[in-house]
Formats: structure tokens, C-alpha cells, sequence
């Protein structure tokens, strides 16, 4: 049976892959829960997140909030967002089964790798997903916004489809950033009537480049399988230390940049202080990067984790903030905002607790949209651990 992507049979695991498998028994090959794993819904909080991001930095500077385009532009950031899962699955298979660490957060969902389902199937809901967000892109009112969503669409897909391939280029870290952080809340935006304000600017820039330094952890975890089958990406170039040196160092800057804003009156001070309430989750992560955490199977999932949650962490506290910031002001943004946005921040600390709560209990399968890890492996050293145990396995983000 063929090894390569679009292979029209069941992939069978290697035992380096099926010791990787969680303890929670796997869905049916086949099967719509199979499907489900391989789609990872669970992970559209995040663009779902940026989406309320970039809608909330219009209201702030206009006042003026739109629902029926809120709502398509949740659609087109969902669509796409499952279409680059299921494209990451089909191109990066052969990059997943060299992988032997993957965590739940990285080395995809492994539900090809396992055979549940063939490739077929997730480039086929790829495409599925690619013309439905095309769809959505000839809805939107204006050129510009067109524009800007179709070449959103064309650097998720070619992040890894050929031609570009671009994480297979050391491209893969900004395009992610910029498809995710950058244009996403800008779209968002443009598409709410009276458009971008002036804090569009930083804050997008802010977490786009906090996205750059994530998919270098994400990218570091599967840095063994990537130089398996010649995928090239930015966080295999620079190796570890390095990696370790820029990841710290661009947290430094940033938060500084923070500081800078809010000092010259730049950034509302409601809104610095809701972005410097998540840099602790930075100091986890850095604190793992320079004891090696990386290198430990165990730890490494609980590095990506945190990795991970500084984003979304970060785009809900700035999103609340801004509303906050209004109220403040005497100008509340609209009723029908205020709950739409309350009612997504909810979602997502639901979602976080839910993940947190069911890695502090290996033992308890609960369904989050993933599977439950294993039970903790043991290590030489007792010495308890500052992260808490590897979350529940979801896969490969769109990172």
C-alpha cells in the first residue's frame, strides 16, 4: 500500500507511532468521530477570538457594530480555518509519521498516521473548505475586503500545499502569523461599518508577532520529523538555543513595547494592563525552553500548551479591555456587542478550564474534542513539575 498523500487505503501506525497513541480508545476507522478528530474543532475558539479581536478594535474607534457582518466573517475565519486542518493533515503526512514525540499540540491528529481515515478524505474536505470560503469571499462588499480575505485564503493553503509549501521554506512562522494575527482581525475590521481605528494598528502587530515566536516552539516540538523528510522550517534553521535566545528576547521587546505605549498614552492604560496580565504565561513558556522541557516528552505538550493559550489569552483580555476602555469613556460600545463578546470570552474560559482540568486528571476520559493523554510516564526525577500534564490531544493547529 502506497505511503504517499491521496493513498486510497487505511495507513497503518508503526510502533513508534501507536506508543504515541492516547489511552482513550480510538473512534472507529471510518467513522464520523474519526472525521470529527481529524477536523479539530475544538481549535476555531482561536479564530473565532480574533474574529471578536478585530470587530471589538472597530467598535472602539467607531461606536458602530454590524451582526450579519460579524457573522460572515465568523464563517469565512471558520471555513478557512478547518480548510488549512485538513491541508495540514493531506501534505503534512509524511512529516507526522516521522515525527516520534508528538505532543497535543503538534505532529498533527494522527488520526491518518493511525489509519482511522485516508488521505483522500482530508484533501477532499480541504477542497470542500476552499471553495466555501471562496464563496465567502465574493459576499464580502468591497474590493479591498475581497482582496485582503482572498489572499488570506491563498497563504493558508500554501502554507503547506505545493507549490510554495512555505513551512516547508522557513516561511511557514510568518505566514501563520499573518494569515491568523495579522489579516484576520484587519478583516474583521474593514468589514464592520466605519472600519480600522488607530489602535489596529499596534495591537495586530502585537500579536502577530507573538504568533511568529509561538509556531517557533510549535515548529521546535516537531523538529525531528520535519529533518526526517526535509521540511525546512524557521525553527529548525536556527536549532534550539537559538530558537530559545529569540523566543526570549522577542517576549522582552514586546512587553517593553508595551510599556512604551502605554507610558506615552499611545495604548489605553486599561488596554497595556490587560496585555501585560498574560506575560507571566511567557515566563512559563521561556522557563521551559531553557531547562530543556523540549527535549521531555511530557513537558514538551505542556510547553506548546502554553505556547499556544498566550494568543487567544491575549486577544480576549485586549478585547475586554477595549470595551472597558469605552465604558470608561461614557461611550459603551452597542448593547448586542457587549453580549456577543461577553459571550465568546465565556466560551473560550470555559473551553481553557475544560482543557487544564482534564490534563490535571490522566486518569478521567472526558470528551473535549480530543482524546485524553496517557498516564504520566515516569522520570528520574520526582521533583514536581511547574506545567500542568500535557492537555488533551487535539492535534495540529493551524499554526
Amino acid at each position: 500500500m502506497s505511503d504517499a498523500p491521496g493513498s486510497s487505503g487505511p495507513l497503518p501506525a508503526t510502533p513508534s507511532q501507536a506508543t504515541a497513541s492516547p489511552a482513550l480508545p480510538s473512534p472507529a476507522p471510518g467513522s464520523f468521530a474519526a472525521f470529527l478528530r481529524l477536523a479539530r474543532v475544538k481549535f476555531l475558539f482561536q479564530s473565532m477570538m480574533v474574529t471578536g479581536f478585530g470587530v471589538t478594535l472597530a467598535v472602539h474607534a467607531t461606536g458602530a457594530f454590524s451582526l450579519a457582518w460579524y457573522l460572515l466573517t465568523l464563517a469565512f475565519a471558520w471555513s478557512t480555518h478547518l480548510m488549512t486542518h485538513f491541508c495540514n493533515e493531506y501534505f503534512d503526512l509524511e512529516a507526522d509519521r516521522a515525527n516520534p514525540r508528538p505532543t497535543a499540540w503538534t505532529g498533527g491528529s494522527r488520526v491518518l498516521v493511525d489509519g482511522l481515515l485516508t488521505p483522500a478524505t482530508s484533501i477532499g474536505a480541504a477542497f470542500v473548505l476552499l471553495f466555501t470560503s471562496l464563496a465567502l469571499v465574493l459576499a464580502m462588499p468591497t474590493l479591498p475586503a475581497r482582496l485582503l480575505a482572498g489572499a488570506l485564503t491563498a497563504l493558508a493553503w500554501f502554507y503547506t500545499a505545493p507549490p510554495l509549501r512555505l513551512n516547508y521554506h522557513a516561511l511557514g512562522e510568518a505566514s501563520c502569523a499573518a494569515v491568523l494575527y495579522g489579516m484576520g482581525p484587519l478583516l474583521a475590521a474593514v468589514l464592520q461599518p466605519g472600519g480600522a481605528g488607530a489602535l489596529l494598528g499596534w495591537c495586530t502587530g502585537l500579536v502577530a508577532a507573538l504568533q511568529v515566536l509561538r509556531c517557533l516552539v510549535m515548529n521546535l516540538a516537531d523538529i525531528e520529523g520535519d529533518a526526517l523528510v526535509g521540511k525546512a522550517t524557521l525553527a529548525g534553521l536556527l536549532g534550539a538555543r537559538r530558537v530559545t535566545h529569540v523566543y526570549t528576547a522577542g517576549q522582552a521587546v514586546l512587553y517593553a513595547g508595551v510599556l512604551v505605549l502605554a507610558l506615552t498614552q499611545v495604548l489605553p492604560a486599561v488596554v497595556a494592563a490587560a496585555q501585560l496580565l498574560v506575560a507571566p504565561v511567557a515566563v512559563l513558556v521561556v522557563r521551559g525552553l531553557r531547562t530543556d522541557a523540549m527535549s521531555d516528552t511530557g513537558r514538551s505538550g505542556d510547553v506548546t500548551f502554553w505556547a499556544s493559550m498566550q494568543l487567544p489569552l491575549t486577544t480576549c483580555a485586549t478585547m475586554l479591555a477595549l470595551l472597558a476602555d469605552l465604558l470608561l469613556a461614557g461611550k459603551p460600545a452597542p448593547a448586542l456587542w457587549n453580549a456577543v463578546a461577553g459571550g465568546t470570552a465565556l466560551l473560550f474560559t470555559v473551553w481553557l478550564y475544560r482543557a487544564v482540568a482534564a490534563a490535571r486528571r490522566p486518569a478521567h476520559h472526558e470528551d473535549t474534542g480530543g482524546t485524553a493523554t496517557a498516564p504520566p510516564e515516569t522520570h528520574a526525577s520526582t521533583k514536581p513539575s511547574p506545567w500542568p500534564a500535557e492537555p488533551v490531544r487535539e492535534g495540529r493547529e493551524a499554526r
